[in-house]
């Protein structure tokens, strides 16, 4: 399958999640169930929310950070005032505002529930980083704009295969400073790439390998005692959290390959509302409907949670493994700003040319 196929069904079936899931973000799955059937939620609503809208502005972020040579996350935090700008008209965008082609457009400043750690973190005039927290955040706000990560590599990174989970957690850290806040971002970012090499993995296999690598590099060394050899962790909350994080996520795995129905196995893991919830149920869904793209986002969305960020999470994942053509061309006749979306895949596509 081509590049480009890949990176329009991530960016696409992620927007088609996210505004599947949006018309129903605040019911509970009996008021859904009561209001769509049984079948849950399976006609695409009209709007796109704040999810698509900070994804598409990650993307803009990390084409300004090629072309001028700017590292993230320097580069996607000054995207993100933009689109703080179209939220808080009264508020000044970012350095290369001039040059945004989102700005340009009149649908995105529409206010779609956009997350208030977003909002808060950005309206601070501080920029969050690895190393330099600026709030407790570890909402789904960090990992629901992360694909585009995935999809190239910044200056300032070393060559190796680690680079794109560092940079899915840089740009989540800019506002979500708990480790829990970026880690799931990170390893979304690691998956949309290790998708996008065609190497002949399956999915499941690309999703445990990103666990790996995500706790690799995120479970700092302890000292080890003397004649033993380093082991990954600390003693402070961080082994902690990391550990609940890979629990989680290889509950999902698990979850997929039994038979328990969708809503069950999904109570199990949470509701979405935070990162590491929210990436533990678009795993699930994407592993239990692999071949699907309906069936996954039908099951992403219609639960208690955060349904338009579990839907554009388990969009962004299905959507780059099974191509732009496994969406509904209903759904994507309906979907909002479409061609934004995927002229923004074109401009990713071939900036990961060049």
């Amino acid at each position: 399958m081509e590049r480009l196929e890949r990176i329009r069904g991530c960016l696409l079936a992620g927007a088609a999640g996210d505004a599947l899931g949006y018309q129903v973000e605040f019911l509970s799955r009996d008021s859904i169930l009561a209001q769509y059937g049984e079948g849950g939620v399976r006609t695409m609503g009209n709007r796109i929310s704040d999810d698509t809208q900070m994804t598409l502005f990650t993307a803009e972020g990390l084409l300004n950070g090629l072309h001028h040579h700017m590292p993230i996350p320097d580069c996607v935090y000054q995207s993100y005032l933009d689109w703080y700008r179209t939220q808080r008209p009264d508020a000044a965008g970012g350095c290369f505002a001039a040059e945004s082609t989102l700005l340009k457009e009149p649908g995105l400043y529409r206010q779609e529930a956009p997350g208030m750690n977003c909002l808060h973190a950005l309206g601070s005039g501080r920029m969050g980083t690895l190393d330099t927290p600026i709030n407790h955040s570890k909402g789904c706000g960090g990992v629901m704009r992360a694909a585009p990560c995935g999809m190239l590599r910044l200056p300032g990174l070393a060559e190796d295969e680690d680079a794109y989970a560092l940079q899915g957690a840089m740009a989540a850290a800019v506002t979500h400073s708990h480790i829990l806040g970026y880690v799931p971002a990170a390893m979304l970012a690691d998956i949309v790439h290790g998708i996008l090499q065609e190497d002949g993995r399956t999915l499941r296999e690309i999703i445990l390998d990103s666990l790996r690598r995500t706790m690799r590099l995120f479970s700092p060394p302890i000292e080890p005692a003397e004649g033993c050899e380093a082991q990954t962790g600390t003693s402070d909350g961080t082994l902690a959290e990391m550990l609940l994080f890979s629990g989680l996520i290889r509950r999902a795995v698990k979850l997929a390959a039994s038979d328990v129905p969708d809503d069950e196995a999904i109570r199990q893991l949470g509701e979405g509302w935070v990162g590491e919830e929210a990436l533990a149920i678009a795993v699930y869904c994407v592993l239990r409907h692999p071949a699907d793209l309906t069936d996954c986002l039908c099951a992403a969305v219609s639960h208690d949670g955060d349904s338009d960020s579990t839907g554009a999470v388990a969009g962004n994942i299905l959507g780059a493994w099974l191509g732009a053509e496994a969406i509904p061309t209903d759904w994507l006749a309906a979907l909002e700003m479409r061609q934004v979306v995927d002229d923004m895949a074109v401009k990713l596509n071939k900036a990961g040319r060049n």
